[in-house]
């Protein structure tokens, strides 16, 4: 159960960071696209050591016998 919601968030902070990082440049918004890009530049190491913790966690969180 732990193992399923630690999943469930890392995939959510990952589709997350990159909705914050690329959606002023898909939507065609130049302006904010330049602003999106300093934001996601900015937030790309806190997202990181989240995502290798959260990482880390979903292994240490598997069932045994699973992938080991």
């Amino acid at each position: 159960m732990i193992n399923t919601a630690l999943r469930l968030l890392l995939i959510l902070w990952i589709l997350g960071y990159v909705a914050v990082a690329c959606a002023p440049m898909v939507t065609g918004d130049v302006g904010s696209g330049l602003g999106g890009l300093l934001v996601g530049g900015i937030l790309f190491v806190p997202w990181l050591v989240i995502l290798i913790v959260l990482a880390g966690l979903v292994w240490l969180t598997n069932p045994p016998g699973r992938w080991r």
